[in-house]
């Protein structure tokens, strides 16, 4: 049986970007005969109406932004929290 836990996330402050509503970090186990963790970073960005006034013209183009900046802001977020398994973006 492969099961999936999930432990409470913990908010990463002092990372800020104008895309960005929070982040946070947690860690992700699998169960089984491999079970092993992953540190994952979970961005929420804001609002889908909020990007509308940053003159973007549709949320594509807002989102290729935020990718376009994704890697300093996950060596922003290692140098807070440590090693990061993989990136999560939940957008709104």
């Amino acid at each position: 049986m492969n099961m999936n836990m999930n432990i409470v996330p913990e908010i990463v402050t002092g990372i800020t970007h104008p895309l960005i509503g929070q982040i946070f970090h947690k860690k992700e186990y699998t169960g089984g005969e491999y079970s092993k963790h992953q540190d994952v970073l979970v961005i929420e960005t804001v609002r889908s109406g909020s990007y509308s006034g940053h003159g973007y013209e549709n949320f594509d183009s807002y989102l290729l932004e935020l990718l376009s900046d994704l890697e300093d802001l996950k060596m922003q977020a290692e140098t807070k929290i440590g090693h990061i398994d993989r990136i999560d973006i939940r957008t709104h």
